[in-house]
């Protein structure tokens, strides 16, 4: 009865006016974070973010989340992306298992992250955040990449609210040269914007274009050349095959670990890359990290640690 009431109450204000909407949103986003316990948060979340009702567009203020284990941070929620869940939930669960292995180890053995595709910017205050908390953390450094303008304008404004103070953005692409290139976005899924059409397409078949710029890989060897342990962070939508090609030649120079989302459009490509030959596979999951001889496509877990073990073993916790 109370799910048949929410939707005829969710039905009726989605088509009222706009203000309504929002201040129905607010109230329940500000009576869930601070009143209910996380199986009841998770419900308001679901009812009111159900598929079936086309909510106004609204904007929303940052709200503190809480990434990992104990970190937090400021995230501007976007209505019908993964962040609308911090409207609701006081910790986000987007790739959770993701952040709590990164929340116990960046810190500790990485002085530079390189991230490539950081969207809306979410790691990229995660990152800034842990590199606060660690002993010297004005000595470490996060370089984030983004070619697409609505969501480099979203990372900066999630940069800006937290106040980063270890990140450097770039309105970029990186491939194997620099120039501009042709950039598609399916229309309606921020996240998977990629250089690669064929991609986009399998989302939607509206698919919108646009020229971005695209910094040669090489150049990364800036930032490269003066760090101790680089931890490169990949999120590329399909390119991840072409652009590990590009980065070949840095890999093999300077040894960095790799993060990297695996899904099926690159799965073949990527368990024949001869620049992955050299480094170990990890799948990342809720227990920790599980060893695997080649990559796999998974619906549920779909994020790699790839490293190259110094003869001492490994230095990381959950392997």
């Amino acid at each position: 009865m109370i799910n048949s009431i929410a939707r005829t109450v969710h039905g009726w204000l989605v088509k009222g006016p706009r203000p309504l909407a929002f201040a129905y949103v607010s109230f329940w986003s500000l009576v869930s974070r601070g009143l209910l316990p996380v199986s009841l948060q998770r419900r308001v979340r679901n009812s009111i973010c159900s598929r079936g009702h086309e909510w106004p567009d609204m904007d929303f203020a940052a709200r503190r989340v809480r990434l990992g284990v104990q970190t937090e941070v400021s995230l501007i929620p976007h209505w019908k992306e993964f962040d609308q869940e911090a409207l609701f939930l006081n910790a986000v669960e987007y790739e959770a298992p993701v952040f709590r292995w990164l929340e116990d180890n960046v810190a500790e053995n990485y002085d530079l992250i390189l991230e490539i595709g950081a969207n809306a910017g979410l790691y990229s205050i995660f990152f800034d955040a842990l590199f606060r908390k660690a002993p010297g953390g004005g000595k470490r450094r996060v370089v984030s990449f983004e070619p697409a303008p609505e969501a480099y304008r979203r990372l900066i404004a999630n940069l800006t609210v937290n106040e980063a103070e270890s990140v450097i953005s770039y309105q970029a692409a990186i491939g194997e040269a620099s120039g501009l290139q042709v950039f598609y976005e399916p229309v309606g899924h921020l996240t998977n914007g990629s250089l690669l059409r064929d991609f986009s397409g399998i989302f939607t078949p509206q698919v919108d274009e646009s020229v971005v710029v695209v910094v040669a890989a090489p150049e990364l060897e800036r930032w490269l050349a003066t760090a101790n342990h680089a931890l490169i962070k990949i999120d590329v939508e399909g390119f991840e095959p072409e652009l590990l090609a590009a980065l070949g030649p840095l890999l093999e120079r300077y040894r960095p670990d790799l993060l990297i989302e695996v899904l099926p459009f690159a799965l073949e490509k990527l368990n024949a890359d001869p620049v992955l030959m050299a480094y170990e596979k990890f799948l990342m999951l809720p227990d920790g990290l599980e060893k695997a001889d080649t990559f796999r496509a998974s619906e549920q877990h779909r994020d790699w640690l790839l490293r190259r073990v110094s003869p001492a073993g490994s230095i990381f916790s959950g392997v």
